[in-house]
C-alpha cells in the first residue's frame, strides 16, 4: 500500500467523525509521513509504523471523550428497558436534556425504556438512574459526575493521544449512522396510576392517551405536549417552551409559561388558569368552564364554548368568539383592542369603558351604540359583560 492510498483509506474511515477532528488527525498523519521521508524511510516502512487504520479507529472510539478524573469509568449502554409489575402510587421522571414520552400501558405493568442515540460524547455525558422508595418509582436521566463541558458553548471537547501527544478538538463525534440524536425516556403507565411528576431542562415532555388523578410537569426550555388524556388535577409550567394541549378532559388545570405560547384545541377544562408572560394564548373548540386567561404582552384568542371568560393582558389584544350561552365575560387590556362575539346569547348586559379608544355594541341587527363608557342591556341580559381598555378599542357583537 502506498502513501496516497493509505491516507485516502484513513479519510474514508474518519468520515464518521466531526470535520475538525478529521483534519486534526489527517494533518498529524501527513506530518508523520513527511518526517519519515526526511529520515529516508520508504512509504511502506512509514505505513508499517503507523499501523492498521481499523485498530486506530477502535482505540479512538474507546478514548472519546477522555477524562483525567480518577475513578471515572464508562460502559456504553445506549438503550435500557425495564418492566415492573408492583403497584406504585406515583411515578417521578427527570429528563434533563432528554425527551420524556409517557402513554398508557397495554397491560398492568410499568414499562420504562431509556435510549441515547446521541454522539459518543453524549452517551458518555449522560446516564440513566432509577430507584424505588415508599411506593414511588423514580427514573432520571442525569449528567455523569466528573464529566465537564467544553468552554465553547455548543461544542464537545474531544481529546485523544496520537503519536505521543494529545490532540484537542472542538467538534462533534459521530453517531455512526443514527439519524436521531435525541435522548429519549419512554414510559408506559399501568391503568390506575394515581400520580405522575415530570421535570426536564431542555427536553420535551409528551403525554398521550392516559388517565391520571394528578399530573405535574416542569420544563425550562422544552415544550410540553398533552394529547387525549383524562386528568383530575394538572399543573404544567415551562419557561420558554410551548404548551400544546389537544383533546382530553381536565377537572382542574393550571398551564403557565414565561415566554412560550399556550395552545389548546378541542379540550374540556372545568376550572383553571392559562397564564403566560410574553407568549400568546390560543383556545379553539372544546368546552371551557371557569377559566382565567392572562398574559402580559401577548394576545388572547378564544373560539370555544365556555361558562365564563376572564381575560387580562397589558399590551396585547383580546378576541373572544363565545359559543353557547356564557354567564359572564370580563375582558381587560391596557393598550390593546378587545373584541367579543356572542353567537347564541339570549341577552347581554355590557359594561364598557375606554379612555382614548372607542366602544361599539351591536345587538343582532337592531342596535349599534358608540360610546366611551356605559352599561347597555339587551334581551334578557343573561350574559354579564365587563370590558375595559385604556387606549384600545372595544367591540361587542351579539348575533
Amino acid at each position: 500500500m502506498k502513501k496516497m492510498e493509505y491516507l485516502e483509506k484513513l479519510r474514508e474511515k474518519l468520515e464518521a467523525f466531526g470535520k475538525e477532528l478529521q483534519e486534526e488527525i489527517l494533518e498529524d498523519y501527513r506530518e508523520h509521513f513527511a518526517e519519515g521521508e526526511k529520515q529516508g524511510k520508504s512509504e511502506e516502512e512509514i505505513i508499517d509504523e503507523l499501523g492498521n487504520i481499523e485498530d486506530m479507529i477502535q482505540e479512538m472510539i474507546q478514548d472519546l471523550p477522555e477524562s483525567d478524573a480518577e475513578g471515572v469509568s464508562w460502559e456504553q449502554e445506549p438503550e435500557k428497558s425495564f418492566t415492573y409489575s408492583e403497584p406504585f402510587k406515583e411515578v417521578v421522571l427527570k429528563g434533563d436534556v432528554a425527551k420524556i414520552m409517557v402513554s398508557q400501558s397495554e397491560d398492568d405493568q410499568l414499562h420504562v425504556n431509556y435510549e441515547n442515540n446521541g454522539s459518543l460524547s453524549s452517551q458518555m455525558k449522560y446516564e440513566f438512574c432509577q430507584r424505588q422508595e415508599n411506593g414511588i418509582y423514580y427514573a432520571e436521566v442525569k449528567r455523569r459526575e466528573n464529566v465537564e463541558d467544553s468552554e465553547e458553548e455548543g461544542d464537545e471537547l474531544i481529546k485523544l493521544k496520537l503519536f505521543g501527544r494529545t490532540i484537542i478538538s472542538y467538534g462533534n463525534a459521530s453517531n455512526f449512522g443514527k439519524d436521531n440524536h435525541a435522548i429519549v425516556l419512554t414510559v408506559k403507565l399501568p391503568k390506575g396510576m394515581p400520580k405522575l411528576n415530570t421535570t426536564v431542562s431542555s427536553g420535551d415532555i409528551c403525554l398521550s392517551k392516559l388517565s391520571l388523578e394528578e399530573f405535574k410537569s416542569t420544563s425550562a426550555s422544552g415544550d410540553v405536549n398533552i394529547t387525549e388524556v383524562e386528568i383530575d388535577s394538572s399543573e404544567v409550567h415551562t419557561a420558554s417552551g410551548v404548551v400544546n394541549v389537544n383533546g382530553g378532559e381536565f377537572n382542574k388545570g393550571r398551564f403557565t409559561t414565561a415566554s412560550g405560547n399556550i395552545v389548546v384545541n378541542g379540550t374540556r377544562l372545568s376550572l383553571g388558569n392559562l397564564t403566560t408572560a410574553s407568549g400568546n394564548i390560543s383556545v379553539k373548540d372544546g368546552n371551557m368552564g371557569e377559566v382565567k386567561y392572562a398574559t402580559a404582552s401577548g394576545n388572547i384568542v378564544l373560539n370555544t364554548n365556555g361558562e365564563a371568560y376572564e381575560c387580562g393582558t397589558a399590551s396585547g389584544n383580546i378576541k373572544v368568539k363565545a359559543v353557547g350561552t356564557p354567564k359572564k365575560a370580563s375582558l381587560n387590556t391596557a393598550s390593546g383592542n378587545v373584541q367579543l362575539s356572542l353567537e347564541d346569547a339570549t341577552g347581554v348586559e355590557a359594561t364598557v369603558r375606554t379612555i382614548s379608544g372607542s366602544a361599539k355594541i351591536a345587538w343582532k341587527d337592531e342596535t349599534r351604540i358608540t360610546a366611551k363608557k356605559g352599561t347597555f342591556r339587551y334581551g334578557d341580559g343573561a350574559c354579564k359583560v365587563n370590558m375595559k381598555s385604556v387606549s384600545g378599542n372595544i367591540n361587542v357583537q351579539c348575533v
